[in-house]
């Protein structure tokens, strides 16, 4: 139903819960997208590559082929995968829960900037974070959540890692 509504969820784990690691890249990107590569339940496989290589491109995905096994990518790879899944389904709000978790550096980076540019599209992006550094850089808005509550929100201007800390270790902002 979320996915019909346009609200996916990258989740943290992708090994486990965002890939099937022993398939191809091409057939995790297209999974959810069934209905927009087949006709009459036949799989038409040159629309499943050209969806697939889609978005392998708008994410610079870097592997020797679109049927190798998600499994022999990087970590970084894995999760562009993840996302170029859920891409593919066109939604209008994307989850993406610790995005950079476990990658390296340049791909990172990359995320960071294709989130970025997935805002500036209009696409409404929600960033689960531990990481404070991700959080300042990357956010428009913070919303800090403590034992399944909301414990306080922050517009960009003015938020510090000290107030995001106070604010998640549940102390109040004492009144200067």
């Amino acid at each position: 139903q979320a996915v019909a509504r346009g609200i996916v969820y990258v989740p943290e784990d992708r090994g486990k819960q965002g890939a099937i690691t022993a398939m191809p890249i091409f057939q995790n990107v297209t999974l959810p997208s069934l209905g927009r590569t087949s006709r009459s339940g036949f799989l038409n496989l040159a629309e499943e590559f050209a969806l697939a290589r889609t978005y392998s491109e708008r994410l610079d995905l870097r592997a020797a082929a679109l049927d190798q096994p998600v499994g022999e990518l990087s970590g970084g790879n894995q999760q562009k995968v993840v996302i170029a899944k859920w891409l593919a389904t066109r939604p209008k709000v994307i989850i993406l829960d610790e995005p950079t978790k476990g990658i390296d550096v340049g791909s990172k980076a990359a995320v960071h900037a294709f989130m970025a540019e997935l805002a500036a599209e209009g696409l409404s992006v929600i960033m689960v974070s531990s990481e404070i550094p991700e959080i300042l850089g990357m956010s428009d808005r913070v919303i800090v959540m403590r034992e399944g509550r909301i414990a306080a929100e922050f517009d960009r201007e003015g938020l510090t890692p000290e107030k995001l800390v106070r604010a998640a270790a549940g102390y109040k902002e004492s009144a200067a």
